[in-house]
């Protein structure tokens, strides 16, 4: 399930990030809401967006690992 919903943002999103609107063969679905905090939005669409891994490590930087953007 948790593949299909990593496939599913990143199609939704055409594998650009969604912050800096890069695109390449390294982009992560990331879950806006912490996968470990609210596990009835984990396989939600609406609960994810593509990130970069540079804008994926910011969005993580200074924050504990499952904050939201």
């Amino acid at each position: 399930a948790t593949k299909r919903w990593r496939i599913s943002v990143l199609k939704r999103d055409n594998y650009v990030c969604q912050l800096c609107k890069a695109s390449n063969d390294t982009m992560i679905a990331h879950h806006l809401l912490s996968y470990k905090d609210y596990p009835e939005l984990r396989h939600e669409i609406e609960n994810g967006i593509t990130l970069c891994e540079d804008c994926h490590k910011k969005a993580h930087k200074g924050k504990t690992r499952n904050n939201a953007l």
